[in-house]
């Protein structure tokens, strides 16, 4: 089989339909339980094979194309583990999905870079071996890997895969500053964050079609940190269920503010308030399918 030189691809944003904090770790991350879902707002990458570097070109300001953009480090990381087998690589990544939003924009990156790697470079790496490889670039990023909806727990990179979730409508507003994940984390305080959510019980409502039920049960344990110190992003939570949205929440650490909507027109209308100069905003559906957004040759190769 003659392999291609370059490949294009999408990789999808991310929303926690539900995070709870549980415990500090001995390697400083935290214990958790959260629900992720894909969601069809994409970036767009090429690949292109070359002989040695790997080389990254964005044409969003303030992207960095160094080992701190999760794409760069994921494709060192297989030319460390497999030197013999790669060669260079040239990325070109446009980037649409908000920096620092809360939406694993980096992390898709990551996990589909891995993936069109596995195919372009030959690899023939199982996806057990990919999902370990992808542990070591960051808590989210086994999930691109794994399913369109899936609960993590550990750190987050252990996943069980959320069959034939229901399809529903998206609302992401991003009010145009990123929030440090590092910051919220560090200001967290675990004893006020015991609850009688479950995240078990959200997935439920996702595979049974209880959509009411679903948007009520929304919860995130870092939202009390944010909204204390950002009460403008609580603003967007509470106009966001103001206008219909079933459910509305803050996605992991922020600063976007997502809600849930079972009827487009209600999300259309929530859509156009928000379309200002202050918010970048985006709707779009549930991820059902990694068929969505990567090409065929790319699933197949793992």
């Amino acid at each position: 089989m003659i392999l291609p030189k370059k490949l294009r691809f999408k990789t999808p944003a991310k929303i926690n339909l539900g995070l709870l904090i549980h415990s500090k770790r001995a390697d400083g991350f935290h214990e958790l339980e959260t629900l992720l879902q894909m969601v069809a707002w994409f970036d767009e990458l090429e690949l292109e094979r070359t002989l040695e570097k790997v080389d990254l070109f964005c044409d969003t300001p303030g992207i960095p194309n160094d080992e701190t953009n999760l794409a760069v480090k994921a494709a060192r990381l297989l030319q460390k583990y497999f030197p013999s087998r790669c060669g260079g690589i040239k990325i070109t990544l446009k980037k649409n999905i908000p920096s620092g939003a809360g939406l694993g924009g980096g992390s898709g990156n990551a996990a589909g870079t891995l993936l069109a790697l596995n195919y372009l470079w030959d690899l023939k790496l199982p996806r057990k071996d990919l999902l370990e490889i992808s542990a070591e670039l960051g808590s989210d990023v086994p999930f691109f890997l794994m399913s369109p909806c899936a609960i993590g727990t550990g750190r987050g990179e252990i996943l069980q895969p959320i069959k034939n979730p229901i399809s529903f409508y998206i609302l992401m507003v991003y009010p145009n500053f990123p929030v440090p994940t590092a910051w919220v984390y560090g200001n967290l305080k675990l004893k006020l964050t015991k609850s009688k959510n479950n995240i078990s019980i959200l997935a439920n409502f996702l595979t049974r079609s209880e959509f009411a039920q679903l948007g009520k049960a929304l919860c995130n344990d870092l939202e009390a940190v944010v909204f204390k110190r950002y009460p403008e992003i609580l603003g967007i939570k509470n106009e966001l269920l103001s206008l219909g949205a079933d459910g509305a929440l803050l996605s992991g650490s922020g600063s976007t503010v997502f809600g849930i909507f079972d009827n487009p027109d209600l999300a259309k209308i929530a859509l156009a308030r928000f379309a200002t100069e202050k918010y970048k905003v985006f709707l779009a559906k549930s991820v059902k399918s990694f068929s969505e957004f990567f090409p065929d040759e790319m699933i197949q190769a793992f």
